[in-house]
């Protein structure tokens, strides 16, 4: 099993330089496989938590230059409200720069006024989503990158090129997302919700996907301040149910709240899970 660390760069108490070099360091030193960026830009005031930080994009570029071997993630990219062409072209520089893996978590996002913000079109965000994602792997992979539709390129060059373009998981719980991601994603990467049945969304992308390999991800927030026998039994029910890379943050107030979770949870909780019977594949049903 793989884990990976939300960084505070958003809805976040302590979302400053301070505290994202801190985490970041201390991921790498307490044994995450990856460090991830929440991705807002513009937001309403009634939202100031995810209005209040750090563009992801930067942030992890800037964090990659401070760290040694961490993956480097989005959770999540809405990529409907970005200029595709520009995505790809950040991600291969930041790719190259760092020599890093690169999991870029896509999403369709929540917000209306937030696009409208952007000039983006919210109510198209789902069709967007599909064409972005096309647009990206065209530009990562093809010698003589082409496409026509919202954006339309021929004859150009792009690079920098990457021996491993970056993988694409899938944000979003509805079943529109689920379907993305046994179709298009590499990963699957929802919000983890109360009462989820977490097997069945796996039978479901393992159906559906073929012979494709679709890593199942989560993306939640843990409460280790009462200790870590709740949150690891509940880790441990939803590996047996398929999971196979969470990506965590931590409820707290200041950074030695949050730096004592992490702390916590890779001496304790990563150790535990690794050592735990992993989710067999055969002995999904059809759905």
């Amino acid at each position: 099993m793989r884990f990976g660390f939300l960084l505070p760069n958003l809805l976040s108490p302590v979302a400053n330089a301070h505290a994202l070099i801190t985490t970041a360091r201390l991921a790498e030193e307490v044994g995450f496989d990856s460090i991830w960026a929440t991705d807002h830009i513009l937001m309403p005031n009634e939202f100031p938590r995810f209005g209040n930080g750090t563009e992801a994009l930067t942030t992890l570029t800037y964090l990659a230059g401070i760290t040694q071997r961490v993956a480097l993630g989005t959770s999540v990219l809405v990529l409907p409200m970005r200029n595709p062409i520009i995505v790809a072209k950040q991600l291969a520089s930041l790719g190259h720069l760092s020599g890093r893996a690169l999991i870029v978590g896509v999403g369709v996002g929540w917000n209306e006024q937030e696009y409208n913000y952007l000039n983006a079109n919210f109510h198209q965000r789902g069709k967007l989503l599909d064409e972005y994602i096309s647009i990206l792997r065209t530009l990562w992979t093809q010698e003589n990158p082409e496409h026509d539709g919202t954006y339309k390129f021929s004859g150009a060059t792009f690079s920098p090129r990457l021996e491993s373009p970056p993988q694409i998981w899938i944000g979003g719980e509805s079943e529109a997302a689920i379907q993305r991601a046994a179709k298009l994603g590499d990963g699957y990467h929802p919000n983890l919700r109360k009462n989820m049945d977490y097997r069945a969304v796996t039978e479901k992308i393992r159906a559906w996907s073929g012979d494709r390999q679709v890593t199942m991800s989560v993306r939640t927030t843990l409460d280790l301040r009462a200790g870590t026998a709740g949150e690891l039994e509940e880790l441990r029910q939803l590996q047996q149910a398929g999971l196979e890379y969470p990506v965590v943050g931590f409820k707290h107030e200041t950074l030695e709240d949050l730096t004592r979770a992490m702390e916590l949870f890779g001496r304790e909780v990563m150790p535990a899970l690794n050592k735990s019977k992993t989710f067999d594949v055969s002995k999904t049903s059809e759905v």
